[in-house]
């Protein structure tokens, strides 16, 4: 499951703010659904994933009750690493972890631009399906409150 983190990094991206508010604090994005990824060698790539904030309530069928669900879009700007395993039919990450990229010197080599000290990273934390870290020199984020229809999905 996703460590605590710093809000810090929501307020420096455009859109953090807003994802902040509407989950009421930093989503850990646990359980949550990648929906897509697609990337592009030149332009913006994009990571849609399904988020919500699980509670301690119990509905029908015996299942926690979610509440503030949202398809949420991380726009990536010059993507310069990835490292991803396990895409499967249903692709479910046990966390979500926004940040400033960290020095990775095993990975200088493949490096596809220099790396810049405000560089960001998502760590896509491994359940079910796909998970990695995705490092870019930019990452913007925009949210649609709801659930997926089946044509998302």
């Amino acid at each position: 499951m996703a460590a605590e983190q710093d809000e810090t990094i929501y307020h420096e991206v455009s859109g953090g703010a807003e994802l902040l508010r509407w989950f009421g604090r930093v989503p850990s994005f646990h359980d949550a659904e990648i929906l897509s990824l697609d990337l592009r060698r030149k332009g913006q790539s994009t990571l849609r994933l399904h988020g919500w904030i699980t509670t301690d309530k119990v509905g029908e069928g015996g299942f926690l009750m979610l509440e503030r669900q949202a398809i949420v879009s991380f726009a990536l700007d010059g993507i310069m690493d990835l490292q991803l395993d396990g895409f499967s039919h249903q692709n479910v990450i046990g966390g979500l972890i926004l940040r400033r990229a960290p020095d990775r010197p095993e990975r200088r080599g493949h490096l596809a631009l220099d790396p810049l000290p405000r560089d960001i990273e998502i760590e896509l934390e491994p359940c079910y399906g796909l998970d990695g870290l995705i490092r870019a020199r930019s990452v913007s984020i925009t949210l649609q409150p709801g659930a997926p229809n089946t044509m998302d999905a």
